[in-house]
């Protein structure tokens, strides 16, 4: 009996990951080889002609381009700033380590949307008054940073986490060792932390970087992927093409493809930093 309770309380989880990713994958797949508009019921399968066309858009270039700039700023950024409140808050500050724990964690509670609303006040009303500029938002060579800057500070407090369980996780007995035999705080950060929390880069580099290029909810919220482009999103031209360009069956192709790419990429760092674990 017991054996069996194991499988029926795992129905309802299985039941909703079926609905909410197994069957609209499969539909996706099907779509992708069709030419269905998104809106009318009845539609012609094409094979891979919308495959093949992909390799022929033009337009498709820039929105990959921004793709790549936020992924790679977005998770610098986001791990740098991660890893030193990760560190900040790991000294020992009695009450005010957890007091600081929760304020930098806090923007993590706000949604994409929110945080955009937030943020857009900001660029638009208190950078002028301050700093006698215009919105960053609306310039197209400062648009991906101020989205990043956006994105960081929403989700950095995640991060934070992951790395103080990796730093909790150090044995205080290699920096002792380390501290007798000379070394500085430099050397031990170096050669004892940033190995020691190579579990935690194997995850928080993952997580941040496929976040990064799937970004879509901030950046549409925000600029719509404006001015003129410059912030456009593989995501947000994959909704584009299914829901204004009323391309599903292109838009489809387009997101398979990207998800293949995902899976490859995440893998790849995935795979990278676990090689580099240290076993204590």
């Amino acid at each position: 009996m017991n054996h069996l309770a194991k499988y029926i309380f795992a129905v309802p989880a299985v039941g909703f990951f079926a609905f909410a990713i197994v069957i609209p994958l499969f539909m996706g797949i099907n779509i992708a080889f069709t030419d269905w508009n998104g809106i009318t019921t009845d539609y012609n399968y094409v094979g891979f002609k919308n495959f093949i066309n992909l390799f022929h858009d033009r337009r498709i270039m820039a929105p990959i381009r921004n793709t790549l700039v936020f992924a790679a700023l977005g998770t610098a950024l986001s791990n740098a700033a991660s890893l030193g409140l990760a560190l900040l808050v790991n000294q020992k500050l009695g009450k005010l380590s957890g007091l600081a724990k929760i304020i930098f964690f806090i923007p993590v509670c706000f949604s994409a949307i929110l945080t955009s609303f937030l943020w857009g006040f900001i660029y638009r009303s208190v950078f002028p008054d301050l700093f006698h500029i215009k919105s960053l938002l609306g310039n197209k060579d400062w648009v991906i940073p101020a989205i990043t800057v956006m994105g960081v500070w929403n989700t950095c407090g995640t991060n934070m986490l992951i790395y103080l369980a990796g730093l909790k996780s150090v044995p205080m007995d290699l920096y002792e060792a380390a501290r007798a035999d000379g070394a500085n705080a430099r050397q031990q950060f170096f050669n004892i932390t940033l190995p020691m929390l190579m579990p935690a880069f194997s995850i928080c580099v993952t997580i941040s970087l496929t976040s990064w290029l799937r970004e879509f909810a901030m950046t549409l919220s925000s600029t719509g992927g404006g001015p003129a482009g410059y912030s456009r999103t593989i995501s947000i031209y994959i909704f584009e093409n299914l829901y204004e360009y009323n391309k599903a069956g292109y838009g489809e192709a387009i997101s398979l493809i990207f998800v293949l790419f995902l899976v490859i990429i995440g893998n790849l760092v995935s795979s990278f930093f676990r090689k580099r674990e240290v076993d204590v």
